[in-house]
This record gives structure tokens, C-alpha cells and sequence, in this order.
């Protein structure tokens, strides 16, 4: 096959070259030229009408590999006539021609005469492509476009424009040649919100896209960054609040050009969500998650570790902080989430104490410590026999950072409620050390010098609550 082509597009080519190498004395007259073309043509012909259905893609590849070989801009252009012909007379297939000199590697931008003349051809044959063919050809070029470097020499512009006006004629709705939604999903693809476009499209691209800002606000809640749902229990399934539990964006449909704040991650309307009681299912509901499931949710760790740190401030500031103040009832909400989202494995313990510990870093933070290692008690005691000691590890780094005091710690007044808030800290150590004995661990965990008299306490008031109960069972 590719010998009969070479001999058909080499006697065209022969008479190119004599012509070349004496200017002047050979000149084709426009009759010659179409004489030529007809002649090429008619050889081609019989040649394809002999060839199987599957040969014909590689027939035009090997025409148009052909074509790129050739340095003589005069010898291209006539091959491209050529080819242009072929595909006017309904020879060759409009899509297979402009899909195999798009995407020939030897069309690079450096070559701009070889650039300039494929692109008008394809310019004049891409109108009998299919609508899905011009998408493709759309991605294409556009994807070749990229290849151009930011700063080129003024000298080449004008060539290098002949892809821009592909592209312009692509996008001309008059032109009937794609429809407008496809061609704005192929160009987001390339250059979502807040990418420029490649300085050879300049404004055509941006323009284009521009137009369907209207269509975007249609099919867009307004203001939606801004409201705020009603949380109970009944507004649990609402769909209208989903988020994407990657990156905590609203689930938008298409690549259309929605309002820059709906591409940004919603982290408020999670944490006002997780502030609200009865809002567990709400929050599984929104980010998909699925108790069924165990799908860690990095982006809820963050929001409740967040939540944790706002509680921290909060208590630094209150005045009757020891009495139960207003921040009681967020502690009592962050254990009762904390519980619910770690049990279910949506948030993982150890990596949230490590957050924890990180923010609260250098902070001064410790008026709201009891409250937090109550907090963090309540799950380690009913969870500590069924996961492993390293999961709860961690909490001493906690501890450390939390509580400086070099000389032991008063013991509350146990009679007040909030005491059992100030033995947290003493009842994890107890906990993790049992943890270690009973696992036949290396690992020592003493109880610090600073929750000695907590220890001690915490030891003498159970032996007496339980000498008590012997004595009422005793008859």
C-alpha cells in the first residue's frame, strides 16, 4: 500500500520541484494547477476504491505523514489541496482527514508554516464533521494550543493564529458546527474557574464561557453560600445541603460557569451544622457518609477538632468557668458528636488528639483542660478495651502540653460536680496503665507527679463507695 502511494503523491511532488528549482522559467497556470489535482486525484481513486474498509485510517495517516515530510510550503499547499479536494468530492471522510493532521506529531508550533496551512485546511473541511468529531478535534486543539510558550517571536504570531480561528469558527453558534454546552465542558476542563486562558485564544474563550454565567445562575440556588439550614431531626434527608466529603463543596452539575464562592469549600455550613443538637444524621446525611460503611471523613476531623479549639477560647474567657458556665452545654454537645462520629470510625481518634495538640501549641489554653480530657474520657472508657493501646497513646502529649504544673494539683471540692471534670485527666491514666498491665505491654505509663493527690483521692473515695456497698449488702 504504501509503495502505490508513494508513486502516485511522488509524480505530483516531481513536478513541484523542477518547478522550485528554476523560478520563472515554469510557471503553472491556475487551468495547470487544477489539471494537476484532477490528475492526482483520479489515481488516488482507483487506488482507494481498492482498499478495505479497516486500511482507510492508515491510508490517511500515511498521506498526511507524507505531507508533514515535506519542507516546501508550496509542495504542502498543493498536497493539501489535494486532500481538501478529496474531501469536497466526498472521496475522503471529512473526520478521519482533520483527526489525523491534528493529532500527527509532527505539527508542532515551531514549524509555523506547516501550523498556518493545516490549520486553514482543517478550517475549510471541519464543516462535514460530525458534531462529536468537532468536540474531539475541539479538545485537541485546544490541548496542541497549550504546547505554544508563553512569549514567542512577534514574527510568527500571525501564523500561529490560523488554530485561533479554528477554534472561533468551532464556537460560532451561527455556525451549527458543536453545541455551545459541549464546547464550554471541553474548554472548563482545560481552564476551570480562576485559569486564564492561553494568550493566542485572548478573550475568544473567555467570552465565550461569559455566556453561560446566566444559564449558571439558573441552574444555581441564589445565594446558597449564605443560608443556613433548619437542623432537626426531620430535616436529616434534606438533599438540598449535600457536600462533597472530599473537598466540602456543593455537588455542582456540569462544568458550567457557576459564582466563584460556590466552588469553595463550605466549611461553615458544616461547623454550623455541627454546632446544632440533633444534627448527626444531618452531617452523615450531608457529607454521604454511611454508618453501615467505615469511611474515615478527614474533613469532619478537622471541623470537630476545630470546634474543640473554639470551645478551648471560649472557656479561657469565661469568669465563672468552674461553676459550669455557658460553655457547659458546648462541652457536653462536642462529646456526645465526638462519641458518635469516632464510633462509627467517620473520624479517627488518635489522628484528632495529634490535630488537638498541634492547634493548641504555644496557645496558653488550659481553663477548659478538664473539660476536654472529660470529654475525651468518655470515649476511651467504653473503647480502650477493644482497640489497641497506640490509639490512645497519643493523650500523654496532650497532657503535657496541658498541664505544666511541676507541683501536684489541689484535689476539687468533690461535693461541687464539676469535680469529676478535674479527675479526667487521672481516671485516662488509670485507664491507659491497666491498658498496659493487661496487654502484657513493656510500655510504663506512672500517674504524674501532678495528679498525685487526684490519684490518691480518686483511689480512697472508690474504696469507700465501695465499703459502703458491702456494708448494705451485709445482713
Amino acid at each position: 500500500m504504501e509503495a502505490q502511494l508513494q508513486s502516485i503523491f511522488e509524480e505530483v511532488v516531481k513536478t513541484e520541484v523542477i518547478e522550485e528549482a528554476f523560478p520563472g522559467m515554469f510557471m503553472d497556470t491556475p487551468e495547470d494547477e487544477k489539471t494537476k489535482l484532477i490528475s492526482c486525484l483520479g489515481a488516488f481513486r482507483q487506488f482507494w476504491g481498492g482498499l478495505s474498509q479497516e486500511s482507510h485510517e492508515q491510508c490517511i495517516q500515511w498521506i498526511v505523514k507524507f505531507i508533514h515530510g515535506q519542507h516546501s510550503p508550496k509542495r504542502i499547499s498543493f498536497l493539501y489541496d489535494c486532500l481538501a479536494m478529496a474531501v469536497e468530492t466526498g472521496l475522503l471522510p471529512p473526520r478521519m482527514v482533520c483527526e489525523s493532521l491534528i493529532n500527527s506529531d509532527t505539527l508542532e508550533w515551531e514549524r509555523t508554516q506547516l501550523w498556518a496551512l493545516t490549520f486553514k485546511l482543517v478550517r475549510k473541511i471541519i464543516g462535514g464533521v460530525d458534531y462529536k468529531g468537532v468536540r474531539d478535534l475541539l479538545k485537541v486543539i485546544l490541548e496542541k494550543i497549550l504546547t505554544i510558550p508563553n512569549t514567542v517571536s512577534s514574527a510568527v504570531v500571525q501564523q500561529l493564529l490560523a488554530a485561533r480561528e479554528v477554534i472561533a469558527y468551532i464556537l460560532e453558534r451561527n455556525a451549527c458546527l458543536l453545541p455551545a454546552y459541549f464546547a464550554v465542558t471541553e474548554i472548563r476542563k482545560l481552564y476551570p474557574e480562576g485559569k486564564l486562558p492561553h494568550w493566542l485564544l485572548g478573550n475568544l474563550v473567555s467570552d465565550f464561557v461569559d455566556t453561560f454565567r446566566p444559564t449558571a445562575r439558573i441552574n444555581s440556588i441564589c445565594g446558597r453560600c449564605s443560608l443556613l439550614p433548619v437542623v432537626n431531626n426531620s430535616g436529616a434527608i434534606c438533599n438540598s445541603w449535600k457536600l462533597d466529603p472530599a473537598t466540602l463543596r456543593f455537588p455542582l452539575k456540569g462544568l458550567l460557569p457557576y459564582d466563584k464562592d460556590l466552588f469553595e469549600p463550605q466549611t461553615a455550613l458544616l461547623r454550623y451544622v455541627l454546632e446544632q443538637p440533633y444534627s448527626r444524621d444531618m452531617v452523615c446525611n450531608m457529607l454521604g457518609l454511611n454508618k453501615q460503611h467505615k469511611q474515615r471523613c478527614p474533613v469532619l476531623e478537622d471541623q470537630l477538632v476545630d470546634l474543640v479549639v473554639y470551645a478551648m477560647e471560649r472557656s479561657e474567657t469565661e469568669e465563672k468557668f468552674d461553676d459550669g458556665g455557658t460553655s457547659q452545654l458546648l462541652w457536653q454537645h462536642l462529646s456526645s458528636q465526638l462519641i458518635f462520629f469516632v464510633l462509627f470510625q467517620f473520624a479517627s481518634f488518635p489522628h484528632m488528639v495529634l490535630s488537638l495538640h498541634q492547634k493548641l501549641a504555644g496557645r496558653g489554653l488550659i481553663k477548659g483542660r478538664d473539660h476536654l480530657m472529660w470529654v475525651l474520657l468518655q470515649f476511651i472508657s467504653g473503647s480502650i478495651q477493644k482497640n489497641a493501646l497506640a490509639d490512645f497513646l497519643p493523650v500523654m502529649k496532650l497532657f503535657d502540653l496541658l498541664y505544666p504544673e511541676k507541683e501536684c494539683i489541689p484535689v476539687p471540692d468533690i461535693n461541687k460536680p464539676q469535680s469529676t471534670h478535674a479527675f479526667a485527666m487521672t481516671c485516662i491514666w488509670i485507664h491507659l496503665n491497666r491498658k498496659a498491665q493487661n496487654g502484657n505491654s513493656n510500655l510504663q505509663i506512672p500517674i504524674p507527679h501532678s495528679l498525685k493527690l487526684h490519684h490518691e483521692s480518686a483511689l480512697t473515695n472508690c474504696f469507700q463507695v465501695s465499703c459502703l456497698g458491702d456494708l448494705a449488702h451485709t445482713p
